[in-house]
């Protein structure tokens, strides 16, 4: 294979500086930014470990746990995201060196899978879409291995990864039709006529075993809450709903790559060449299944994340396999670079003028989340005779249970909140007649906390400003002594 002279700048020695580089970055920015509070909700369950949670499997959960072991600060509970990011660019340069054999493939399958925005974002916010990836992408790489040296053990671990990827998020199943596919349509349909793929199957199942326990003891609670959030009802917007799909995917992936990537991959599937099939069979199916899904209800932009890792090694041979392509790969990787930039930069100093530009964009910034919990959290703390908070929101109560951690007890508002992991966590029978405060976002859903309390003390205003706009508004009402709030 004959690479552009560009190819000169994508060497194994320049994708570890590259790596390396981008991992302090990551560090940086976990370090110094208050966490999401979804990131918070899973710090939660590792501190209450089990062998399921009501959102998802536990993983995520267990992954905190252990890096939080040395400390419980921002960049620990991050910690596991910038080591996997590290991990899954060992696996994509192999993977990519087996398939191709070039070393500026693989050195640029680095790159692009460091540069979208989905994995730059993505690797400093935990959740479980991360420990998915890692789990999505040693599958990947094992049934590769599969293939490349038929050794029948590699199956069975195989199975292990695929359990542990089950025990990270839900949607890893899709991954079984993708591998099907590609071993019904090759010549590797000699392995579906053995034991091996379904004893593989069966060791997954039985990894996975742990999260089917739990949800028989818990009426399937969180099958019932994952199958009627991804496919359930909800606004048919079919036109809508198409369309916010695909700018959901330019926005994770880059316009450039993304429409790239998408010729690249949506070619080969009609390919008889076993290393671009393998490739596109595990990640356009991916993207087309949400794509489809998404019609009858808007999904999240971040499901498709693990079918990525294999569409940019698609993408990177994509680049260096054909001449007079020089122009689209710096064109598409400088506006990755500048995406992703901009967005944490934005994150981290709030560099765009959202507020000149529309007041509107500016009170609806995503960026918002990761800043006020702290100064909230510092706020509650002044009420001296407050024992524990409540709110009617899950993601404000597992903010304030991290920055409150050891101050306060925090929980939920079980009249209003939707259900989530803190039903199933009671409350203390020793706070009930114990002073209180009820918290809430100002002009949004509050319960009727006036009952849960003997008597309201005070209700008072607090306002979170980030460089002087507000960016949340709150409302604190302190009660005397808590009765109840079933």
């Amino acid at each position: 294979m004959e690479p552009l002279p560009l190819g000169k700048l994508f060497t194994k020695k320049n994708s570890i500086i590259f790596v390396g580089l981008m991992t302090l970055w990551r560090i940086f920015l976990a370090a110094t930014m208050q966490l999401h509070p979804d990131e918070a909700y899973y710090w939660l369950w590792a501190r209450n470990p089990a062998l399921s949670y009501f959102d998802h499997p536990p993983m995520v959960g267990y992954f905190i746990w252990i890096t939080t072991l040395f400390s419980n600060s921002e960049l620990w509970v991050r910690l596991s995201g910038i080591l996997i990011s590290v991990a899954l660019s060992i696996l994509i340069w192999h993977l990519s060196k087996q398939l191709f054999n070039s070393e500026a493939v693989s050195s640029l399958s680095v790159v692009l899978l460091n540069i979208i925005p989905l994995t730059m974002t993505g690797s400093i916010i935990i959740t479980p879409d991360i420990p998915m990836f890692l789990f999505w992408g040693l599958c990947i790489y094992l049934a590769w291995q599969i293939v490349r040296t038929g050794k029948v053990y590699l199956w069975y671990l195989l199975g292990v990864a695929f359990g542990c990827a089950l025990l990270s998020k839900y949607t890893a199943i899709l991954l079984v039709p993708c591998l099907f596919l590609f071993f019904a349509l090759t010549d590797e349909r000699k392995w579906l006529k053995t034991i091996h793929p379904y004893l593989s199957l069966l060791t997954s199942f039985i990894v996975f075993s742990p999260v089917i326990l739990w949800n028989r003891q818990n009426s399937w609670i969180s099958f019932k809450f994952q199958f009627g959030h991804g496919l359930g009802s909800g606004e048919t917007h079919y036109i809508a709903n198409f369309f916010e799909f695909i700018g959901g995917q330019l926005l994770v992936a880059s316009p450039l790559l993304w429409v790239a990537g998408m010729a690249v991959v949506g070619a080969w599937v009609f390919s008889r060449n076993k290393e671009k099939l393998f490739l596109a069979l595990t990640s356009l199916p991916i993207i087309a299944f949400f794509w489809i899904t998404s019609i009858k209800k808007a999904g999240e932009a971040n499901w498709t994340a693990p079918a990525y890792f294999t569409f940019m090694i698609a993408l990177g041979a994509y680049f260096f396999n054909a001449k007079n392509r020089k122009w689209l790969l710096i064109t598409s990787l400088s506006f990755a670079v500048f995406m992703s930039g901009l967005i944490t930069l934005h994150a981290r100093f709030n560099i765009l003028p959202l507020r000149k530009m529309n007041e509107e964009w500016a009170k609806t910034d995503a960026t918002k989340w990761l800043y006020g919990w702290r100064e909230l959290s510092n706020e509650l703390k002044k009420y001296p005779d407050a024992k524990f908070v409540l709110t009617p929101s899950h993601q404000l109560s597992a903010a304030l249970a991290y920055y409150c951690r050891g101050d306060l007890y925090v929980n939920v508002d079980k009249k209003v909140t939707r259900r989530s992991q803190f039903n199933l966590w009671d409350f203390p029978e020793e706070l009930y007649g114990k002073d209180g405060l009820y918290v809430y976002f100002q002009n949004n859903v509050e319960g009727p906390y006036a009952e849960y309390f003997e008597s309201i003390n005070s209700v008072e205003p607090f306002t979170v400003y980030r460089d002087g706009f507000p960016i949340h508004k709150f409302k604190i009402a302190a009660g005397r002594k808590y009765l109840h709030s079933k």
